[in-house]
């Protein structure tokens, strides 16, 4: 690629990445549904004509804020892993769901954004388009455990799967809404079932 080609492909990234910014931003302060493409497009200083090269609509535009906020979060999750050393497969699972839990406990505007979504069919679809093998890098540790050994590598991923959309939900509506119980009423439980779920 050309100099002149290097420049072009930074100034789009360097628009998608104001516009994902944006949109957070207006999430954040607005609520997703009170938010227009207008608002998004104005205050990443873009056309809105622009905005459509970039997405297609604004739930494409929430889905990159929600892989963004996602990726944030493993990406911490797995520095914190990778300094705890921990060696059991399960304890490390533990670690990154209650790391998830208390992110989302401290940055309330995340979990207002992603609401139910911190799940990874859609985080692994973006990941895997961006070529970021975060995500995969902790599924391939996981998959590797003697905890998983027994199961085919399509019966792990559901029980994988079945976690984190179950973190997921227990943030959203114990953190926020405070039902069933308070979060750190509800850890316990969930850690418990989580583990139930591996041994």
């Amino acid at each position: 690629m050309t100099i002149q080609g290097q420049s072009l492909k930074s100034q789009k990234e360097e628009k998608r990445i104001r516009m994902i910014q944006a949109a957070y931003e207006l999430f954040s302060e607005k609520g997703v549904y009170k938010t227009s493409i207008d608002d998004i497009a104005k205050s990443a200083g873009v056309a809105k004509g622009t905005f459509y090269l970039y997405f297609a609509d604004k739930t494409e535009i929430w889905e990159a804020v929600v892989v963004d906020i996602s990726n944030r979060i493993l990406t911490q999750a797995k520095k914190e892993l990778e300094r705890k050393s921990l060696p059991d497969m399960i304890e490390r699972i533990l670690f990154v769901a209650d790391f998830t839990i208390e992110h989302f406990k401290k940055n309330l505007d995340d979990l207002k954004i992603v609401q139910r979504n911190f799940s990874w069919p859609l985080v692994l679809r973006k990941m895997n388009e961006a070529q970021d093998n975060t995500l995969l890098q902790m599924l391939e540790q996981c998959f590797c455990s003697p905890y998983l050994s027994r199961y085919t590598i399509e019966e792990a991923y559901r029980m994988m799967f079945l976690i984190v959309e179950m973190v997921g939900s227990i943030c959203y509506t114990s953190i926020l809404l405070e039902q069933p119980a308070p979060i750190d009423q509800m850890k316990p439980v969930l850690f418990h079932t989580i583990r139930k779920i591996l041994i």
